[in-house]
């Protein structure tokens, strides 16, 4: 083995001086195996499914040590690399290198660091890994469907199961319940449920241009006579116009209704939305902004979109088929992969049919936890309960389920599914890559004394120009302040502009450490350089787009240079600093050629 190096290095001297200079192939190698090892760590990460009941489990890379470990590896690996590297430096002992040959040190200089650094990509492309062979799409779509059918079942809430959440059959998706006191009119047909009322309302609609919309409603809220009915209640927003819901008219719903206690009928809520599903619902936006003035419930607000409708049809179709053996085989199946994944519970399938099997009108006699049952909740104070609390109380059970921890697992799965760690990540490890490679490739070329100098110098140019601003800002006193930006902004500009200038023009009129300093801060800084100017630019585009007649209408667009390719200017930053480090390459040697003192 140390012969086989021996001579891997020797062949890598004589015809590739700046990869063997580097230590490129080695420090690759080392970096592939060591991705191949927190790869394997990344896969089984996620063996034990009781794992992904916690939330944002594509975290855990951060949360359960991984990220130390990589980063001392991180760390000691770059040590020793540059501890070997140095041991030669052609540059600065004036040996003759081509400015391709020094841009290609840097070239390694990338690779190598981003290689030894990244070692949180292998670890989730591991986790993703595992996640899409051990979980397939069609499995977990299956599980979905058969969670969203199970879940009107869950009987956690009263809330979810009252007439105000039918959604079908006709009329009930075309309605709106009315739950507040203050705006139902009890001589007219209502229902009432433990204290609490429902009276149901038809609705019309009236299109109007999407930036009338406020005008509009504001002027329906000043009607008083007849407002009760004529409230705004709903919107669905189109492409440039908005539909307005109003109250009509009250309607009896009692031919409609079997029973006004709680019932299985009336859940529509989906307990979990798959990222995959292709239903276009189609979303009434409620903000009813007439209620304000009085104590209105706003947690306790009327669900309406396509998608409770068609899960209250699905439901509705189940328990009227009334099918005692098809209702086991679901509850038997979900609670088959719950114990898979190990969701807390402490009930069986029989013991669930029993208590929400009622075929009469399938009323919900029996409540479920989401917790276990604790001991001091045997002491709990009831004598201040409303009705509608002690309905609750009266019939909840000592079992449980921990459905909370279920939506949780399907959440992980398919966000690790869908998860790019790379594209994700891939801002940070650019710019962390190239500010270090920036900066020991600034220590090879100018040396240390240069390097500390470069540091302090921006140091002092960040605090001079903060005291500057701060000091602007207090003799402003609350006048406008964009004068005193634009002054900031072109003050560094001009700065930079200088700094970038010298090593190219006045490199021979002013002494080398100078020049040094210079050369080291516009190898770092041109990137932020142009950023500085781009912003300048688009502030200025602003402002234009301020003084446009139509700036302040809903619809008017106007983007800034910025705006167009937002967070993708970050990758031309980074190819422009790279491309520039190139051209910059002959300004270095020319720096170099320079006589001391």
């Amino acid at each position: 083995m140390k012969n086989f190096i021996h001579k891997t290095n020797q062949y890598l001297l004589e015809r590739y001086p700046t990869i063997w200079n580097t230590r490129l192939v080695w420090m690759l190698l080392t970096a592939f195996i060591l991705h191949l090892v927190f790869f394997t760590f990344g896969y089984i990460t996620l063996s034990n499914p009781e794992i992904l009941q916690n939330r944002y489990v594509r975290t855990i890379f951060f949360e359960n040590g991984t990220v130390f470990l990589t980063s001392i590896i991180s760390i000691l690996l770059l040590v020793l690399w540059l501890i070997y590297m140095f041991k030669n430096n052609a540059f600065k002992n004036f040996y003759p290198v081509k400015s391709i040959k020094l841009f290609g040190q840097f070239v390694c200089y990338l690779l190598i660091i981003f290689s030894c650094s990244s070692f949180f990509l292998s670890y989730s492309y591991g986790i993703k890994t595992y996640i899409s062979i051990t979980y397939s799409d069609s499995q977990v779509s299956k599980e979905i469907e058969i969670a969203n059918d199970v879940a009107m079942f869950f009987s956690e809430n009263v809330s979810d199961y009252t007439i105000n959440k039918r959604r079908y059959p006709k009329p009930f998706y075309e309605l709106y319940c009315e739950r507040t006191n203050d705006f139902i009119d009890f001589d007219k047909p209502y229902l009432e449920f433990e204290g609490k009322s429902f009276q149901f309302y038809s609705l019309t609609t009236k299109e109007v241009p999407y930036e009338d919309r406020y005008t509009y409603i504001n002027k329906t809220s000043a009607i008083e006579n007849d407002s009760v009915y004529k409230k705004y209640v709903f919107s669905i927003a189109k492409d440039s116009t908005s539909v307005l819901y109003f109250k009509d008219s009250v309607v009896n719903v009692q031919p409609y209704v079997k029973t006004e206690v709680p019932s299985y009928y009336n859940a529509s809520y989906t307990f979990f939305v798959s990222r995959n599903d292709t239903l276009n619902n189609i979303y009434h936006n409620y903000d009813n902004w007439n209620y304000n003035e009085v104590d209105y419930d706003y947690n306790s607000r009327p669900q309406f979109s396509l998608r409770h409708k068609l899960r209250n049809k699905r439901n509705y179709e189940l328990l009227q088929r009334g099918d005692k053996t098809e209702i086991k085989t679901l509850l038997k199946e979900f609670l088959t992969y719950s114990k898979y994944y190990k969701i807390p519970h402490n009930i069986d399938t029989q013991q669930w049919l029993d208590l929400v099997y009622h075929p009469k009108n399938f009323e919900v006699k029996n409540f479920i936890r989401t917790q276990p049952k604790t001991l001091y909740e045997n002491n709990a104070v009831t004598t201040e309960l409303t009705r509608y609390e002690k309905f609750y109380l009266e019939r909840e059970t000592d079992f449980f389920y921990d459905n909370n921890a279920l939506h949780s697992v399907f959440e992980n799965i398919e966000d690790i599914k869908a998860s790019n760690p790379l594209m994700e990540s891939i801002h940070f490890f650019m710019w962390f890559t190239f500010l270090l490679a920036s900066l020991i490739f600034m220590f090879r070329v100018t040396g240390l004394k240069p390097l500390l100098f470069s540091i302090i110098t921006v140091g002092v140019l960040i605090l001079f120009i903060s005291l500057t601003a701060a000091l602007l800002f207090y003799l402003n006193k609350g006048n406008s302040e964009d004068n005193i930006i634009y002054f900031l902004l072109y003050f560094t500009l001009f700065i930079s502009s200088v700094i970038i200038a010298i090593p190219i023009f006045f490199a021979e009129r002013i002494k080398k450490i100078i020049v040094a300093i210079c050369v080291n801060i516009s190898l770092i800084g041109f990137s932020l350089y142009l950023f500085l100017i781009i912003s300048i630019i688009s502030l200025h585009q602003k402002d234009a787009c301020r003084e446009h007649p139509d700036y302040y209408k809903d619809g008017f667009e106007c983007y800034t240079l910025l705006e167009i390719l937002e967070i993708n200017w970050s990758y031309i930053f980074f190819i422009v600093g790279i491309l520039f480090l190139l051209f910059y390459t002959k300004i270095i040697k020319k720096w170099k050629s320079l006589p001391e003192g």
